[in-house]
């Protein structure tokens, strides 16, 4: 049995930590955490109930209203929460205070709460302490900060689904399935005596179906990385094919500036915008053609640069100017791309010309299925939609149901259980090869991959790695 991660490995400091949970700036109201043992100690040095009523002991889970000083200095009118030990966030007794949101309110009261004993908590420290004190998992504890970064509703949707431990559901599943597997594995290897006769067929035929339970999983990550993370998604063309135009389109805003002159654009705009769910980060670049103009050079360097770290590229091409050499040799650098090529000012075209047009584009590209090839009006606001279903066909892979919302939306989970695939076909070619023993330390190898993702085989320099991303406060 895997030893839990919580028990064995890790200790930590028990001092008593404080920071402010919302964001920097002024407003209404501002929340202090303080979590460690003993922190309501503090607090009592601290604080004076409305009614002046001595506290000997403040109750889990109530609010407190009345004042902070600092000796007989008054701080400010605050509303306390408290949490006993076992009942909060973290795991130990903690408190929140609701204050004022002044800056100055807020860096008085810390400096206060460490004067009387606490520290600043580091970048995750509350939600790291909340895994040690076995009050998450590990993939929930990243769902915490998933929630915070959330863009879009859909991000927001499936990260509270995880925070709920949706991912350790599904990886205790596999985990069990796996277990089976290894405990008749091992009684087989452990009591030779018992002539006990191997069912080699049965466990392949087993870890065939955790497999394929597995794949499911790393498929949901093609597009469950997309709501986490969000999508870089690059317009590119020649200059004056419509670019910018399509630009404003989408936002619903004139942000770019639209003009019959080439190389207008000479630096890439950007903005976030949400497509089919999905957050979307456009780039508008500069044109791509050959010319003297330093600064023109410049912009065209920038585009291809964004190109390169693009999820998709939108290639636009002008209808009345047909496929130009120009377009071709583009063409020919990003078609291995996710590439949307866009046959934009299509009203100047009849649809049979049209046609015989998208017809050549597809010869020129080739059937394939990360390309898609439309036509539009971005000046006429023409085409928006068969745009979206186009964007979205490209994300999304035709084997993966669009109705059910990806489980592993994290890269470390999806490596892992590559790993763990690995580990479960080779333990399949030692059966067939009726060596037990080594398919037992692949099947083992299989069930640590599974425990990294929920925390439970986790070595620390991923652990601090993954909580310093976090925020101070969480």
């Amino acid at each position: 049995m895997t030893k839990s991660y919580n028990e064995n490995i890790i200790p930590y400091d028990k001092d008593i930590i404080c920071a402010c949970a919302t964001a920097v700036g002024n407003s209404a109201i501002g929340i202090i955490r303080c979590s460690g043992k003993d922190s309501q100690e503090l607090l009592k040095k601290i604080f004076k109930p409305h009614n002046r009523e001595k506290i000997d002991r403040f109750k889990s889970h109530h609010a407190y209203y009345g004042k902070l000083y600092d000796n007989d200095i008054l701080i400010d009118d605050v509303l306390i929460l408290t949490f006993s030990d076992g009942k909060s966030f973290t795991g130990e007794e903690s408190f929140e205070i609701n204050c004022h949101g002044s800056m100055v309110v807020i860096s008085l009261i810390l400096r206060l709460l460490c004067k009387n004993g606490a520290r600043t908590a580091e970048p995750g420290e509350f939600s790291k302490r909340a895994f040690l004190n076995n009050k998450l998992d590990l993939s929930s504890a990243e769902a915490v900060m998933d929630i915070v970064n959330a863009s879009t509703d859909k991000a927001a949707h499936i990260a509270a689904q995880q925070l709920t431990g949706r991912v350790k559901r599904e990886i205790d599943l596999l985990k069990d399935k796996t277990s089976d597997v290894l405990s008749a594995i091992e009684v087989y290897i452990d009591y030779p005596e018992e002539d006990l006769t191997p069912d080699i067929n049965k466990w392949i035929s087993q870890i065939h179906i955790i497999l394929d339970e597995n794949k499911q999983l790393i498929a949901g990550f093609a597009r469950g990385k997309y709501f986490r993370t969000g999508i870089r998604m690059a317009l590119l063309g020649r200059t004056n094919v419509g670019k910018s135009t399509l630009f404003n389109y989408i936002l619903n805003d004139d942000k770019a500036i639209v003009s019959d002159i080439h190389g207008t654009t000479r630096d890439y705009l950007d903005a976030t915008v949400t497509i089919c769910g999905y957050g979307v980060k456009i780039f508008d670049t500069a044109g791509l053609r050959q010319t003297d103009d330093p600064i023109e050079k410049e912009g065209t360097r920038r585009s291809v640069e964004i190109s390169e770290s693009a999820d998709i590229i939108v290639y636009l091409l002008s209808a009345d100017d047909g496929i130009t050499n120009i377009d071709k040799e583009n063409l020919e650098r990003y078609k291995k791309n996710k590439l949307l090529c866009i046959l934009n000012k299509s009203d100047l075209l009849e649809a049979r010309e049209l046609d015989t047009l998208k017809n050549d584009l597809q010869k020129e590209l080739g059937n394939k299925s990360n390309i898609k090839i439309i036509h539009m009006s971005a000046l006429h606001r023409k085409g928006l939609e068969e745009f979206n279903n186009s964007f979205k066909k490209l994300l999304i892979s035709s084997d993966i149901a669009d109705s059910t919302d990806p489980t592993i939306t994290n890269e470390r989970h999806a490596i892992l259980l590559e790993q763990a695939e690995s580990a479960l076909a080779s333990a399949i070619m030692r059966l067939r090869e009726e060596s037990l023993d080594l398919a037992a330390f692949d099947i083992r190898s299989a069930l640590n991959y599974y425990g990294e993702i929920t925390g439970e085989v986790t070595p620390d320099d991923i652990l601090n790695k993954i909580f310093s991303t976090f925020c101070v406060g969480k």
